[in-house]
Protein backbone atom coordinates (compact mmCIF):
# COMPACT_ATOMS: atom_id res chain seq x y z
CA UNK A 1 0.00 0.00 0.00
CA UNK A 2 0.95 3.47 -0.55
CA UNK A 3 2.05 5.44 2.34
CA UNK A 4 2.16 9.85 2.78
CA UNK A 5 5.48 9.99 4.11
CA UNK A 6 7.28 7.22 1.25
CA UNK A 7 4.96 9.93 -1.52
CA UNK A 8 6.86 13.02 0.18
CA UNK A 9 10.33 11.63 0.35
CA UNK A 10 10.11 12.08 -3.50
CA UNK A 11 8.89 15.22 -3.97
CA UNK A 12 10.59 19.00 -3.53
CA UNK A 13 10.87 20.07 -0.17
CA UNK A 14 8.06 22.71 -0.52
CA UNK A 15 5.82 21.94 -3.64
CA UNK A 16 2.71 23.66 -4.38
CA UNK A 17 1.31 20.08 -4.82
CA UNK A 18 0.23 18.35 -2.37
CA UNK A 19 -0.03 19.94 0.86
CA UNK A 20 -1.83 17.14 2.36
CA UNK A 21 -1.96 13.88 1.53
CA UNK A 22 -4.00 10.85 2.94
CA UNK A 23 -3.52 7.35 1.68
CA UNK A 24 -6.46 4.25 1.75
CA UNK A 25 -6.67 0.81 0.79
CA UNK A 26 -10.19 0.78 -0.38
CA UNK A 27 -12.75 3.71 -0.92
CA UNK A 28 -15.96 4.65 -2.56
CA UNK A 29 -14.66 6.74 -4.32
CA UNK A 30 -11.50 9.13 -4.31
CA UNK A 31 -13.28 12.24 -5.82
CA UNK A 32 -16.38 11.73 -3.01
CA UNK A 33 -13.12 12.22 -0.24
CA UNK A 34 -11.46 15.10 -1.95
CA UNK A 35 -14.51 17.16 -2.13
CA UNK A 36 -14.98 16.57 2.09
CA UNK A 37 -11.61 17.38 2.66
CA UNK A 38 -11.89 20.79 0.57
CA UNK A 39 -15.17 21.64 3.28
CA UNK A 40 -13.03 20.81 6.10
CA UNK A 41 -9.36 21.40 5.85
CA UNK A 42 -8.17 25.07 5.97
CA UNK A 43 -6.41 26.66 2.79
CA UNK A 44 -3.08 25.76 3.91
CA UNK A 45 -3.60 22.36 4.11
CA UNK A 46 -4.64 22.56 0.43
CA UNK A 47 -4.08 21.17 -1.86
CA UNK A 48 -4.99 17.45 -0.64
CA UNK A 49 -4.11 15.03 -2.15
CA UNK A 50 -6.49 11.32 -2.39
CA UNK A 51 -4.71 8.26 -3.30
CA UNK A 52 -6.38 5.07 -2.77
CA UNK A 53 -5.56 1.48 -3.53
CA UNK A 54 -9.17 0.02 -4.67
CA UNK A 55 -12.03 2.09 -5.25
CA UNK A 56 -15.49 0.28 -4.76
CA UNK A 57 -17.74 3.33 -6.31
CA UNK A 58 -14.97 4.86 -8.89
CA UNK A 59 -16.55 6.61 -11.60
CA UNK A 60 -14.72 8.38 -15.06
CA UNK A 61 -17.08 10.96 -17.20
CA UNK A 62 -20.32 10.55 -17.82
CA UNK A 63 -21.00 8.81 -14.67
CA UNK A 64 -19.10 5.74 -16.41
CA UNK A 65 -17.76 3.30 -13.73
CA UNK A 66 -14.35 2.78 -13.22
CA UNK A 67 -13.13 -0.92 -12.32
CA UNK A 68 -9.55 -2.09 -11.37
CA UNK A 69 -8.34 -4.79 -9.48
CA UNK A 70 -6.56 -3.75 -6.06
CA UNK A 71 -2.99 -2.69 -6.30
CA UNK A 72 -3.17 -2.49 -10.31
CA UNK A 73 -3.40 1.24 -10.76
CA UNK A 74 -2.93 4.73 -9.29
CA UNK A 75 -6.48 6.04 -8.31
CA UNK A 76 -6.14 9.56 -6.76
CA UNK A 77 -8.27 12.64 -6.39
CA UNK A 78 -6.38 16.32 -6.44
CA UNK A 79 -8.63 18.93 -4.30
CA UNK A 80 -7.17 22.50 -4.45
CA UNK A 81 -8.85 26.00 -4.81
CA UNK A 82 -7.70 26.52 -8.38
CA UNK A 83 -5.52 29.50 -10.07
CA UNK A 84 -6.78 32.37 -11.27
CA UNK A 85 -6.49 31.42 -14.46
CA UNK A 86 -8.37 27.63 -14.25
CA UNK A 87 -11.21 30.30 -12.80
CA UNK A 88 -13.09 31.29 -15.53
CA UNK A 89 -11.32 28.36 -18.12
CA UNK A 90 -11.55 24.83 -15.59
CA UNK A 91 -10.48 22.83 -19.00
CA UNK A 92 -6.79 24.35 -17.97
CA UNK A 93 -6.76 22.06 -15.27
CA UNK A 94 -7.70 19.03 -17.34
CA UNK A 95 -4.78 20.30 -20.04
CA UNK A 96 -2.50 19.90 -16.63
CA UNK A 97 -3.86 16.70 -15.58
CA UNK A 98 -2.96 15.19 -19.13
CA UNK A 99 0.07 17.32 -19.76
CA UNK A 100 1.46 15.89 -16.30
CA UNK A 101 1.04 12.32 -17.08
CA UNK A 102 2.05 12.04 -20.80
CA UNK A 103 5.19 13.90 -19.62
CA UNK A 104 5.87 10.92 -16.78
CA UNK A 105 4.76 8.02 -19.06
CA UNK A 106 7.44 9.24 -21.91
CA UNK A 107 9.85 9.82 -18.91
CA UNK A 108 9.29 7.03 -16.49
CA UNK A 109 8.96 4.58 -19.07
CA UNK A 110 9.77 3.61 -23.06
CA UNK A 111 6.06 3.90 -24.13
CA UNK A 112 4.99 6.46 -26.49
CA UNK A 113 2.17 8.31 -25.61
CA UNK A 114 -0.31 10.74 -26.63
CA UNK A 115 -3.88 12.54 -25.79
CA UNK A 116 -7.40 12.05 -27.40
CA UNK A 117 -9.50 14.89 -26.65
CA UNK A 118 -10.94 15.52 -24.16
CA UNK A 119 -9.38 14.09 -21.61
CA UNK A 120 -8.14 10.60 -22.52
CA UNK A 121 -4.12 9.25 -22.15
CA UNK A 122 -3.41 6.71 -24.84
CA UNK A 123 0.16 5.12 -25.60
CA UNK A 124 0.73 3.69 -28.68
CA UNK A 125 1.14 -0.33 -28.74
CA UNK A 126 1.50 -3.08 -31.31
CA UNK A 127 -2.27 -3.05 -32.05
CA UNK A 128 -2.45 0.98 -32.26
CA UNK A 129 -3.31 3.47 -29.72
CA UNK A 130 -5.19 2.35 -26.29
CA UNK A 131 -6.19 4.09 -23.40
CA UNK A 132 -4.08 4.05 -20.42
CA UNK A 133 -5.65 6.37 -18.04
CA UNK A 134 -8.80 9.06 -17.70
CA UNK A 135 -9.16 12.27 -16.42
CA UNK A 136 -12.19 13.69 -14.28
CA UNK A 137 -12.79 17.62 -13.23
CA UNK A 138 -15.59 18.36 -10.69
CA UNK A 139 -15.70 21.66 -9.11
CA UNK A 140 -18.21 24.42 -7.25
CA UNK A 141 -18.82 27.40 -8.68
CA UNK A 142 -19.34 31.35 -7.12
CA UNK A 143 -21.05 33.79 -9.32
CA UNK A 144 -19.50 31.94 -12.43
CA UNK A 145 -15.98 31.64 -11.22
CA UNK A 146 -14.44 28.33 -10.02
CA UNK A 147 -13.92 27.95 -6.48
CA UNK A 148 -12.76 24.84 -5.74
CA UNK A 149 -11.57 21.69 -7.94
CA UNK A 150 -10.87 18.56 -7.78
CA UNK A 151 -9.08 16.64 -10.80
CA UNK A 152 -9.19 12.96 -10.73
CA UNK A 153 -7.27 10.48 -11.71
CA UNK A 154 -7.52 6.36 -13.05
CA UNK A 155 -3.96 5.30 -14.97
CA UNK A 156 -3.97 1.58 -15.53
CA UNK A 157 -0.48 0.04 -14.55
CA UNK A 158 -0.77 -3.79 -14.44
CA UNK A 159 -4.03 -4.31 -15.64
CA UNK A 160 -6.75 -3.07 -18.68
CA UNK A 161 -10.37 -3.61 -18.25
CA UNK A 162 -12.26 -6.83 -20.33
CA UNK A 163 -12.64 -5.23 -23.84
CA UNK A 164 -15.82 -6.30 -23.81
CA UNK A 165 -16.32 -3.67 -21.60
CA UNK A 166 -15.17 -0.33 -23.00
CA UNK A 167 -16.42 1.52 -26.13
CA UNK A 168 -12.36 2.06 -27.37
CA UNK A 169 -8.91 -0.13 -27.02
CA UNK A 170 -7.66 0.04 -23.46
CA UNK A 171 -4.18 -1.14 -21.84
CA UNK A 172 -1.71 -0.74 -19.23
CA UNK A 173 1.42 0.62 -18.96
CA UNK A 174 3.25 -2.95 -18.54
CA UNK A 175 0.79 -4.66 -20.92
CA UNK A 176 2.15 -2.08 -23.42
CA UNK A 177 5.46 -2.93 -22.90
CA UNK A 178 6.75 -0.90 -19.94
CA UNK A 179 8.01 -3.91 -17.69
CA UNK A 180 8.40 -3.42 -13.49
CA UNK A 181 6.78 -0.17 -13.46
CA UNK A 182 7.17 0.90 -9.94
CA UNK A 183 4.08 2.50 -8.42
CA UNK A 184 5.57 4.96 -5.92
CA UNK A 185 7.83 6.34 -8.20
CA UNK A 186 5.82 6.89 -11.03
CA UNK A 187 3.17 8.85 -8.65
CA UNK A 188 6.23 10.85 -7.61
CA UNK A 189 7.37 11.73 -10.73
CA UNK A 190 3.84 12.94 -11.65
CA UNK A 191 3.30 14.94 -8.58
CA UNK A 192 6.84 16.97 -9.76
CA UNK A 193 4.79 17.99 -13.11
CA UNK A 194 1.85 18.30 -11.68
CA UNK A 195 3.41 20.60 -9.53
CA UNK A 196 5.66 22.24 -12.23
CA UNK A 197 2.73 22.93 -14.66
CA UNK A 198 0.60 23.89 -10.97
CA UNK A 199 3.49 26.98 -10.70
CA UNK A 200 3.36 28.06 -13.85
CA UNK A 201 -0.62 28.60 -13.95
CA UNK A 202 -0.49 30.46 -10.33
CA UNK A 203 1.78 32.58 -12.62
CA UNK A 204 -0.78 33.58 -14.63
CA UNK A 205 0.89 31.49 -18.02
CA UNK A 206 -1.60 29.67 -19.47
CA UNK A 207 -0.61 29.79 -22.82
CA UNK A 208 2.37 27.56 -22.69
CA UNK A 209 0.25 24.92 -21.06
CA UNK A 210 -2.17 25.40 -23.66
CA UNK A 211 0.01 25.24 -26.01
CA UNK A 212 1.67 21.73 -25.13
CA UNK A 213 -1.55 19.98 -24.96
CA UNK A 214 -3.06 21.24 -28.60
CA UNK A 215 0.21 19.76 -29.66
CA UNK A 216 0.27 16.23 -28.21
CA UNK A 217 -3.47 15.78 -29.35
CA UNK A 218 -3.92 12.63 -31.66
CA UNK A 219 -7.56 13.98 -32.82
CA UNK A 220 -6.84 16.91 -34.59
CA UNK A 221 -6.18 16.30 -38.25
CA UNK A 222 -8.73 13.54 -37.89
CA UNK A 223 -11.47 12.26 -39.08
CA UNK A 224 -13.93 11.50 -36.10
CA UNK A 225 -17.16 10.54 -34.87
CA UNK A 226 -18.15 12.33 -31.88
CA UNK A 227 -21.56 11.39 -29.59
CA UNK A 228 -22.10 14.63 -27.77
CA UNK A 229 -25.18 12.82 -25.60
CA UNK A 230 -27.74 15.23 -28.03
CA UNK A 231 -26.74 13.19 -31.19
CA UNK A 232 -23.47 12.24 -33.26
CA UNK A 233 -21.91 14.53 -35.40
CA UNK A 234 -18.99 13.34 -38.10
CA UNK A 235 -16.12 15.06 -39.61
CA UNK A 236 -12.63 16.30 -39.98
CA UNK A 237 -11.27 17.53 -35.97
CA UNK A 238 -9.67 20.87 -37.20
CA UNK A 239 -8.38 22.93 -34.24
CA UNK A 240 -9.00 23.30 -30.53
CA UNK A 241 -10.08 26.71 -29.32
CA UNK A 242 -8.27 28.87 -25.82
CA UNK A 243 -11.18 27.35 -24.11
CA UNK A 244 -10.51 23.65 -25.12
CA UNK A 245 -13.91 23.41 -27.36
CA UNK A 246 -12.93 20.99 -30.32
CA UNK A 247 -14.07 22.35 -33.63
CA UNK A 248 -15.00 19.76 -36.28
CA UNK A 249 -15.87 20.72 -39.92
CA UNK A 250 -18.72 18.51 -41.04
CA UNK A 251 -18.73 16.61 -44.99
CA UNK A 252 -20.90 19.73 -46.12
CA UNK A 253 -18.79 22.11 -44.46
CA UNK A 254 -20.15 22.73 -41.60
CA UNK A 255 -18.56 24.20 -38.69
CA UNK A 256 -19.29 22.57 -35.25
CA UNK A 257 -18.26 23.54 -31.69
CA UNK A 258 -17.96 20.62 -29.54
CA UNK A 259 -17.68 21.20 -25.76
CA UNK A 260 -17.88 17.32 -24.64
CA UNK A 261 -18.38 14.65 -25.98
CA UNK A 262 -16.90 10.71 -26.93
CA UNK A 263 -14.64 11.13 -29.80
CA UNK A 264 -14.01 7.71 -32.06
CA UNK A 265 -11.98 7.76 -35.21
CA UNK A 266 -14.21 7.06 -38.35
CA UNK A 267 -13.01 3.77 -40.04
Amino acid sequence: MLDPNAIRAGLPPSPTVPATIYCYDQVGSTMDLARTAIATLPPSALPVLIVAEEQTAGRGRLGRRWVAPPGSALLFSLGLQPPAAATSTPTALIWLAAVALLETIEAETPLTAGLKWPNDVLVNTSAGWAKTAGILLEGGWDEGQLVWAIIGCGINISAAPDPQTTLYPATALTLAGAPDVDRLRFLQALLRRYDFWLQRLYAGDSDSLWSTWRSRLLTLGQNVTINTGHGVIHGEAIDVDRQGTLIVRAPHGNIHRIESGDVGLMG
